[in-house]
Parts: C-alpha cells; structure tokens; sequence
C-alpha cells in the first residue's frame, strides 16, 4: 500500500496495531493487513501526520489512529 492509500484509509477510521504489526479496517477480507512501524509507506504517513506535519496522528499505548482534522472556521 502506497502512502495515500493509507491516508484514506485513516481518514475512514483505519488505525495500526504496531504489538501485533496488523493495520485494521473494514475493507479488508480478514479485517487487517500486516503492517510494520518501519514499513517505508507507514514512516511516510509519520512524518505527513506526526509531530512535524499535521500532527494528527495519535499513539495509545500500541494502537495508532488518525485525530480528527480541526476546523478554523468560526461559525
């Protein structure tokens, strides 16, 4: 999985299990694919939505999730 497809799959709720080394959403056949922390696509993601991008991207204890995107806009 490239970068982006990741990304989108964030968005929709997807997160990585970095213990068990599986990426999980609902798409997938058995609900997860494998994924590893140091997978060049994963270190992609990190640096788009880590600290030094977005800063979106959240860790709990070994599970990682996308945060909500927050709006500027003032209603």
């Amino acid at each position: 999985m490239n970068k982006e497809k990741i990304n989108a799959l964030l968005e929709d709720g997807a997160y990585l299990n970095s213990e068990l080394n599986q990426f999980h959403h609902a798409s997938f056949r058995k609900g997860w694919r494998k994924m590893k922390e140091s997978d060049i696509s994963w270190m992609a993601v990190e640096r788009m939505h880590g600290i030094f991008g977005t800063g979106r991207l959240v860790r709990e204890d070994t599970i990682y999730s996308l945060a909500p995107a927050t709006s500027n806009l003032n209603a």
